[in-house]
């Protein structure tokens, strides 16, 4: 059983992800965990919330954090950054959209950052030569993240592997959909 926050959160993200309205017990059953487990660590709804989105927005930080320190040619740099996009997925799915979230303006803050972090990233890309200069670096990140979502809510339903959604993603980032 799990009983660790981290994994607790790890748990029952994909649960609100798939269902807004979605109880608490509801969470704690489909996470493995009882009730009391899960009200232990988040007394209620609202705290379960904040701190998944707290989470997200810390491995969104982290995996910034290093993509911005690699000094390697930026197509490595953007492959790291598109392996490790299933905070990005969260981000766009729970963080920008959960009315809990919302409400907390430090966790509007640090998305905005985060995001404007990732835009600079992006820049760097289309610096580089790696991705197009034609179209604006915001509308570059914000498909990146979009493209998260989806194949994470894919991954989560069982319509791809895992291990197929980076490809995916840095396919359509780099090639588009056009054969």
């Amino acid at each position: 059983m799990r009983t660790d926050a981290t994994e607790v959160l790890d748990s029952a993200i994909p649960v609100l992800a798939k269902d807004r309205a979605v109880s608490m017990q509801t969470i704690a059953k489909r996470a493995g965990i009882s009730r009391a487990t899960l009200v232990r660590h988040f007394p209620t709804r609202q705290h379960l919330v904040q701190a998944m989105a707290e989470k997200i927005l810390d491995d969104c930080e982290r995996t910034l954090s290093r993509a911005e320190a690699d000094t390697a040619p930026m197509g490595q740099v953007m492959t790291a950054l598109v392996h490790d996009y299933v905070p990005f997925a969260q981000l766009w799915n729970l963080v920008y959209v959960e009315p809990d979230v919302l409400g907390v303006p430090e966790a509007s803050a640090r998305a905005d950052v985060v995001f404007d972090r990732t835009v600079a990233l992006v820049e760097r890309g289309q610096a580089s030569g790696l991705l197009r200069k034609d179209m604006p670096a915001t509308w570059l990140a914000s498909t990146f993240c979009g493209l998260s979502e989806t194949a994470w809510e894919l991954t989560l339903e069982g319509h791809m592997g895992p291990r197929q959604a980076p490809d995916f993603i840095t396919a359509i980032l780099l090639r588009g959909a056009i054969a």
